[in-house]
Parts: structure tokens; C-alpha cells; sequence
């Protein structure tokens, strides 16, 4: 599975992107399944197969050792404001580790039954299945908000400043002077710019990190090596930390018109994300003829238990002869908070092709309704909005995946064998027509394209592959409720393109 999807993105916690994120799976595997774009579930025998259809176990004939190597290069292109930055990442990581046990079955005359049960095979399978590393940076003038006009909107929804919380950003920002508080007028919170003009330079940073990995213990049962059957019990971890950091300068001329106030402002906000959950996965591969193979498999949903942690911190610098005491404030220790996610189920469907030992054609359909992703917790918090968006800005999807492998015998050794390597899979846009109408840039369907080489000898085995993923999307670094400071064009448009290099060595151990 190597899905990549165009993501909205913004700063809160807790809340419908968080689910569409831990929803998406994919970048994991051998190098074999990586090289097909890893449309591989109706052939089997692959180790990491078993991570989409846990009924290819069963196709294993050998039992066998492998080990598979990452690196991974991120590239964000961004759009701020209409200026565009360029931003790079190179990560190495362990994509996968497999190790099959395969029980063949023989006959009284010792040749490896052809009716009834012929095999029995297990075996444990580690696949890191979404990766998060990337960076993205942004720099613009904004002359339709201030990050204070965030920090205001945020208070307002606490009231008075006594109901402030502390270590709240609200709190912080009020100590900060950064944001007023009008006891005797409007009772709300404004900036602490002392008129409605902004004109701002704006840069910063978005570093994001972690991965999805599982563990799963497989079995499968070959029939007659026509009927294979499958089951996967996983454990999945999720870690993933977030670092925004905004400098925000004022290019207002001093003295204006109103007096002195804010010049700067240093805006840092991070959080993480620890989390865990059990799952399951069936499968079945039934091969009508020699050459075809039909293959079907669910996965059931998975509820992460996270526990978030989540700090801020907020420097400013006042022009000269401004009043006020203008001091950095940060919370410490950070803010924690533990809640759940259940991501969707899933439902795939493939069909394969071997041609006369040469050639093996797949192609695989997956489906999961995005919208059906949950947040909940255990306090008086009910996560309603948020469920409830997640139910109007998601949708169901059909992810598909088409690979093929090319085999060439060794002419000088019939124990030897190269083999090549393509695919392409195409993952819909999860979000509803409901918000593709209001933002086109969320219709774009994302794309993975693959190709790859290997070498099998009959001890061992070695394969690469190369794979691309590409995606859109938008961040938003703070948003503004009050529509005097509001602007479409404040959030962070781009596109992102990962490629992945992957290589495995496996070992056959009969």
C-alpha cells in the first residue's frame, strides 16, 4: 500500500485532520511490493504482501529471512501569500523486516501434496506504513492579518480574562501583551496594534516527523494450491510531532498615526502525538486456473489511544516608546491530553495474472470511507464539531494499484533469475464535493508511480526500487475568525513529492 494524499492542515489539536492523517496508510514494504507500487495482493508470496491480503502467506513454498533498507527525500514547493519556496528533506529509515515459516505437506511418496491441505505457513512482519518526516517553509507580506488577530479570536472564546487558563495560548498571549482586553466597551480581546491596518512580513517554518509502523503475527492455510486463507493479528504505533515556528515583523512606519506598539513577534507552536491500537486482517486468494488468480480481504478499523502533548510559546518586541511590559511567555511543562482516533476499515479486491513463468500482472482495488473516522475521549469532551466535520468533509474512496514484474532466467544458471519491475497506483481525493466546490485544489487526485529490479538466486535474493508519490494540499498556519482580518489567501498552498529508495535482501532458509 503507497497512498499519499493531499492534506488540509492547521495548528489546533485534537481535531478532523488528525483523523485523516492517521487514516492514510502507505510507503512501507519490500522492495519487491514497492517496485509494483504495491498492488501485490492476489499473487502472494511476498512477505510484505500480507500487510494488504494476509491470505499470501500461504502462497510461500520456502521459508525465508528478509531485511529491507529506506531512503526517502521530501520536497515541498510552497505558495505564501504569492511567494513560492523551495524546501527538502532526506530521510534513512527500516521500512520492513519479515521472517515466513513454510510447512509444506508431502505425500507417502514424499513429493509435496496436490489435494487437500498443503501447507501450512506463519511468520512475523514488521512494515512501516506512513511516513511524516518533511519540512516546509514560508515567507509573504500580509497585509490581511496579524498572527494577534489569532491570539485574540482564541481569547474571545474564553471571555474574561480571569477565565483565562494558564498555559492557555489565550493566557500567554494576554501576559504577553501582544493581545488587549476592553473592560469597559466591547468586552472583547483585540490586538495589540493599535489601529486596523496590518501590514506584516511574515516567515517561517512547518518541521513535521514520525511514522506508522505495525507488527503483525500472520498465518495462512494452502488447499490444494488452489484456496489459500489467511489471518493477520498487528499491533500499529503512531508517533508524530509538529514544529511551527512564525516570525511576524511589523512594516508599519513609525510613528504611525496611532502611536508605537508591537514591532515583532516570535511565534513557536509544537506538538506530538504517542499513540497505539490492535487490529486485524482476513484474507482469501483463489486461483481458478494456473493463471488467474482472484483475491478479496478486510481490514477491521483501528482505535488509537494517543496521548498529545502541545506547547507555545510567544516573543514580542515593542517599537520604541510603546507602553507595556513585553515579555516572551511559554508554557512549561507542555501541555498533555489523551483522547482516541478510529480510522476506517478497509476492503480490498485484486486480481492477477501469471503468464507461463515470465510475466505476473496485478492490479488491486481498495476501498474505505474516510468519513467514517471517529474522535473520541474519555472526559465531559464529546468531539461532536469535529465528528461531525469529518462526516460532512470526507468521503468514500477507491484506491487503485496496478503493477507487473518481467522474469529473465539466468541462461548460465537455472538457479538464477532478473527480474523487472512497474506499477502506478491512483488514490482519489477524500474530501467531499462539499469542500473540493470551495476548494479545487483538494479535488486533485494523487498519484504513485514505481519501478524496480531484483536478483534471485536460489539462497538469496536482492531487490530495489524507486517510487514516486505526489500530492497537494493547504496548511494553515493560524486562522481568524473575525472576518475584518480574514483572507482566502492566507493558507499555505503546495505540492509535495516524495521518492523513496528502497532496497532488501532476503534469504532463503530451507
Amino acid at each position: 500500500m503507497i497512498p499519499l494524499m493531499g492534506v488540509v492542515c492547521s495548528v489546533s489539536a485534537q481535531n478532523e485532520f488528525d483523523a485523516l492523517r492517521y487514516s492514510t496508510l502507505g510507503s512501507g514494504g519490500t522492495a519487491r511490493t514497492m517496485g509494483m507500487a504495491g498492488s501485490f495482493s492476489a499473487i502472494g508470496a511476498d512477505a510484505s504482501s500480507v500487510m494488504i491480503n494476509p491470505a499470501g502467506i500461504a502462497a510461500f513454498r520456502r521459508s525465508e529471512f528478509n531485511l529491507g533498507v529506506q531512503f526517502q527525500n521530501t520536497v515541498n514547493n510552497a505558495n505564501y501569500l504569492g511567494e513560492d519556496i523551495r524546501e527538502a528533506r532526506l530521510n534513512f529509515n527500516l521500512p520492513t523486516m519479515n521472517w515466513v515459516v513454510a510447512k509444506v505437506k508431502y505425500d507417502e511418496k514424499g513429493k509435496p501434496k496436490s489435494r487437500g491441505l498443503s501447507a501450512v505457513c506463519y511468520g512475523f512482519n514488521m512494515n512501516r506504513l506512513a511516513s511524516f518526516n518533511g519540512r516546509m517553509a514560508f515567507d509573504g507580506i500580509n497585509k490581511s492579518s496579524s498572527v494577534t488577530d489569532f491570539f485574540a479570536d482564541q481569547a474571545n472564546k474564553a471571555g474574561d480574562p480571569g477565565l483565562l487558563s494558564a498555559g492557555s495560548l489565550p493566557k500567554m498571549a494576554y501576559d504577553a501583551w501582544v493581545i488587549d482586553y476592553d473592560r469597559g466597551g466591547t468586552g472583547k480581546y483585540t490586538s495589540a496594534y493599535r489601529d486596523s491596518s496590518r501590514n506584516s512580513s511574515q516567515s517561517g517554518e512547518i518541521s513535521t516527523k514520525g511514522a506508522i509502523y505495525e507488527y503483525q503475527a500472520s498465518a495462512g492455510l494452502n488447499f490444494s494450491n488452489k484456496i489459500m486463507l489467511g489471518l493477520g493479528l498487528y499491533y500499529s504505533t503512531l508517533r508524530y510531532s509538529e514544529d511551527l515556528s512564525l516570525l511576524e515583523i511589523d512594516n508599519r512606519p513609525v510613528p504611525g498615526a496611532s502611536g508605537p506598539d508591537l514591532a515583532r513577534v516570535d511565534y513557536q507552536y509544537k506538538f506530538s502525538d504517542k499513540g497505539n491500537a490492535f487490529g486485524a486482517r482476513v484474507g482469501l486468494i483463489v486461483k481458478p486456473t494456473e493463471q488467474l488468480r482472484l483475491a478479496a480481504s478486510v481490514h477491521t478499523p483501528r482505535t488509537y489511544t494517543i496521548n498529545s502533548e502541545y506547547g507555545y510559546s510567544i516573543a514580542p518586541v515593542a517599537d520604541p516608546g510603546a507602553i507595556g511590559e513585553w515579555t516572551a511567555q511559554y508554557n512549561d511543562p507542555l501541555s498533555t491530553y489523551k483522547y482516541k482516533i478510529t480510522t476506517p476499515a478497509r476492503f480490498n479486491a485484486g486480481i492477477g495474472f501469471v503468464i507461463q513463468k515470465f510475466m505476473l500482472l496485478n492490479a488491486d482495488f481498495e476501498f474505505y470511507n474516510y468519513g467514517s473516522a471517529r474522535l473520541s475521549a474519555d472526559d465531559v469532551y464529546g468531539f461532536n464539531a469535529e465528528n461531525n466535520a469529518i462526516r460532512r468533509n470526507y468521503r468514500n474512496v477507491t484506491q487503485v494499484r496496478v503493477g507487473a514484474e518481467w522474469n529473465f532466467p539466468n541462461p548460465e544458471d537455472k538457479n538464477q533469475a532478473y527480474r523487472i519491475r512497474a506499477g502506478f497506483g491512483v488514490l482519489p481525493s477524500p474530501y467531499s464535493t462539499r469542500v473540493t466546490g470551495i476548494d479545487p485544489i483538494l479535488k486533485k487526485a494523487n498519484t504513485v508511480l514505481a519501478c524496480g529490479f531484483g536478483f534471485r538466486d536460489k539462497d538469496y535474493y536482492l531487490d530495489f526500487a524507486l517510487s514516486s508519490q505526489s500530492a497537494t494540499g493547504y496548511y494553515t498556519p493560524y486562522a481568524v475568525g473575525d472576518p475584518r482580518f480574514y483572507s482566502d489567501n492566507q493558507d499555505i498552498t503546495y505540492k509535495r513529492s516524495r521518492v523513496f529508495l528502497t532496497f532488501t535482501l532476503g534469504l532463503n532458509l530451507d
